[in-house]
């Protein structure tokens, strides 16, 4: 398992800067929601134990301070293993006390290498195991390739999409494909994050398509960008954030 899924501190710190960019709070609003993660990541790391597949998505602590810090009423992802990156996600709806999250994938577990074999500890467990009963009043788990289930959730409700997160197939056909549906989905404002934006053109060659030029790279390749409309989805604006001296990172 990456070691850096026992200390997101780092992680947080270097973006940090992006998030103040990206939304528009102060430092100590921000710091707040990423405080609230210690006693969570500790329940998740007991629970996990060696499970190499529940750490897949080690950025998912991010996904846990956009939700809490924009408390979108709606939000999709596109692949789910064991349910790090819903389970954050939910934690932090649940801590708004309103949203939904879909989550779309197909029945196998993404593994930490290519042929490598299925874990012992996964035996018996369905994609999504880490996400508690408590939790699933707010997730819908849909089974199948995003191809073939995305459009219809999306188009069943136009404009009314507040984030959407792509870390499905990394693969240039099916980025583009997703990031032109949820492009038509999100509402003015909406949040659209996707993992592995390095993996093909298709990230930089939608930005330059949509004329989106305040994009941010959270960490090494979580990209995240705001649709024209509402500047910080309804957020207090705090102009003098972008000018501060990074602090210390906060403890988990």
């Amino acid at each position: 398992m990456n070691p850096r899924f026992f200390d997101f501190r780092p992680m947080y710190e270097v973006s940090r800067p992006g998030l103040l960019r990206l939304l528009g709070l102060s430092r100590t609003e921000l710091d707040g929601f990423f405080n609230e993660l210690g006693p969570i990541h500790r329940e998740l790391l007991n629970e996990v134990g060696h499970v190499a597949s529940a750490g897949a998505l080690i950025q998912a602590p991010l996904l846990y301070v956009l939700v809490r810090a924009t408390e979108p009423q709606w939000v999709v992802e596109t692949g789910i293993s064991s349910g790090y990156s819903a389970r954050l996600a939910l934690e932090a709806l649940a801590r708004n006390g309103h949203g939904h999250l879909d989550s779309i994938g197909i029945d196998v577990f993404a593994l930490g290498q290519p042929g490598e074999a299925r874990p012992d500890a996964l035996a018996g467990r369905s994609v999504g195991w880490l996400v508690p009963p408590r939790l699933r009043s707010q997730w819908g788990l849909i089974i199948g390739r995003s191809e073939e289930r995305l459009p219809a959730l999306l188009g069943a409700r136009p404009g009314e999409l507040d984030m959407f997160l792509h870390d499905s197939l990394h693969q240039y056909p099916v980025m583009k494909a997703e990031y032109e549906l949820a492009a038509r989905a999100l509402r003015p404002g909406g949040l659209l994050l996707s993992h592995d934006i390095h993996a093909s053109p298709a990230w930089a060659e939608f930005l330059a398509h949509k004329e989106l030029h305040e994009a941010e790279e959270l960490d090494h390749d979580l990209g995240v960008v705001r649709l024209p409309g509402s500047a910080t989805g309804g957020l207090p604006t705090s102009p003098s954030t972008a000018q501060a001296p990074p602090i210390s990172p906060p403890s988990a």
